[in-house]
């Protein structure tokens, strides 16, 4: 289903959807995405060297954890660390709120088909997750409060299971029903939640004889909407074949929070898009930027809530407070220290990056980052930090992407840039200041070398929580 999302710096037109696997609409992570390992950074005198777009962990679609899981970079010596915790002042992205209003006391009503053998555990998922921690923990920095559900807003259809539904089925159906009273009746704190039966498809675009896109086939596990009539607030949970029921829990935790935090995305957005000065987070994250979104990539982000009268998956989701402070930017928090790099803006500058390849009303943007001329080295720093005492040194690696995770307005890969980077330090903790050689070699389709940095403990199991951060070296 295609809605405009207005992001920080510009418009575009975006898949409002959950995805397990492919970056390409804003949702969960599958409880099975686990990682791949990528290859260890090559050594040269304790120096990380990348060359072109072939690095370390380089990742060509997929989770943020399809990656290096950190294998051993190279250990340095001479750390610096320090008794303050975070080091330095993190440099790191915000959810912008675009002034749309939120959900303060959303009210859940849940709709089951009555064939649907699980629709017990969507009603009591849906009823249960309002006065939870968890609901609280991702919700209340953005002033949505306890959620709310019961009997009275189960309603469950006794009509035989359809094997396909459009999103205009979808977006037709909770039209309809709320505007002749069959379904409870609407309020500026409703949310529709529906189940979809188990194995239907959900099509993208219209029936699949009139061209439409089989979402559960392009790995999609949900998405939110307002209604085009009536400004409904609504939330699909597919059930494609072989999804657990983990898996829906999952996608259901991830939509319900960005109903709430982002109700009406079409006419007045709420929190969505990463501030201006972030454009490389937005390519980080190929521009799906929701609070669930922005956690959705990592195999860590899926959590068991285990509290009283609710024990079911969930998804860790963004938050701004704990980001700024320096801690797991997905809350709720691992039981593990947080360790990450960041920039430092003193030695940033505004770049100018052309985003009309990609079409939708995008344009020349500026942002943060830095400048640089071809074939000539550009140093900067970084400085590595943790909110608490680590383990002992992490390693660092840097990702040159050869193409970009998002496509051009055509569904064409774009070229990233190329780019000789080369890293001080490979091993670092808490208070670590990171000398960073790039050097650039092509500038790519955007005009841009995108560069991400993965930090991980030495020998972290696959999915282990660890910290990434991306930067952009312009022509411009």
């Amino acid at each position: 289903m295609v809605r405009r999302h207005v992001l920080g710096f510009t418009a575009l037109a975006l898949l409002g959807c959950t995805t397990y696997v492919a970056a390409g609409c804003g949702g969960t992570t599958n409880t099975n995405n686990q990682p791949q390992t990528g290859n260890d950074a090559g050594e040269e005198g304790g120096m990380v060297v990348m060359e072109g777009g072939a690095s370390s962990g380089s990742s060509s679609g997929g989770g943020h954890d399809s990656g290096t899981t950190g294998g051993d970079a190279g250990a340095d010596s001479g750390h610096t660390p320090s008794g303050m915790y975070p080091a330095f002042p993190v440099d790191t992205p915000t959810v912008m709120n675009n002034g749309g209003s939120v959900l303060s006391a959303p009210n859940i009503v849940t709709v089951t088909w009555s064939s649907d053998p699980q629709a017990a555990t969507w009603n009591a998922f849906d009823d249960g997750i309002g006065p939870t921690s968890y609901w609280k923990a991702i919700n209340s920095e953005y002033g949505v409060g306890a959620a709310t559900g019961g009997a009275a807003n189960h309603v469950s259809i006794t009509t035989p299971a359809p094997t396909a539904l459009s999103d205009q089925d979808l977006d037709t159906m909770v039209s309809t029903n709320v505007a002749n009273g069959t379904w409870p009746a609407n309020t500026p704190n409703t949310i529709y939640a529906i189940y979809m039966p188990p194995g239907a498809a959900l099509l993208f675009g219209g029936a699949a004889d009139a061209g439409g896109q089989d979402a559960c086939q392009q790995g999609v596990g949900g998405y939110h909407e307002e209604s085009q009539t009536g400004s409904y607030v609504y939330a699909i949970m597919p059930q494609c074949q072989g999804f657990q029921a983990a898996d829906i829990e999952i996608s259901a935790s991830h939509e319900l929070n960005e109903a709430a935090t982002d109700p009406h995305p079409n006419n007045t957005p709420a929190f969505v898009g990463f501030d201006q000065n972030h454009l490389a987070w937005e390519f980080f994250q190929a521009f799906q930027d929701e609070l669930g979104d922005a956690c959705e990539l990592y195999a860590w982000s899926a959590m068991n809530d285990m509290e009283a009268n609710f024990s079911y998956e969930v998804q860790r989701q963004w938050s701004n407070a704990a980001a700024k402070a320096g801690h797991h930017p997905c809350v709720p928090a691992p039981s593990v220290p947080f360790y990450n790099v960041t920039a430092f803006p003193a030695e940033e500058t505004t770049i100018n990056v052309n985003l009309s390849p990609l079409g939708m009303g995008a344009g020349p943007v500026t942002s943060k980052g830095y400048k640089g001329t071809l074939n000539q080295p550009l140093t900067f720093h970084l400085g590595a930090y943790s909110d608490a005492p680590t383990s002992g040194p992490w390693n660092i690696t840097t990702n040159v992407d050869t193409q970009f995770q998002f496509p051009d307005q055509n569904g064409n890969a774009l070229n990233n840039g190329t780019a000789t980077v080369t890293l001080d330090k490979t091993s670092v903790t808490n208070g670590d200041m990171i000398t960073v050689t790039v050097t650039p070699t092509n500038w790519g389709q955007l005009g841009v070398v995108y560069i991400w940095f993965r930090n991980m403990m030495p020998n972290a199991a696959m999915g282990a929580p660890h910290g990434d951060y991306a930067i952009i070296v312009s022509q411009n």
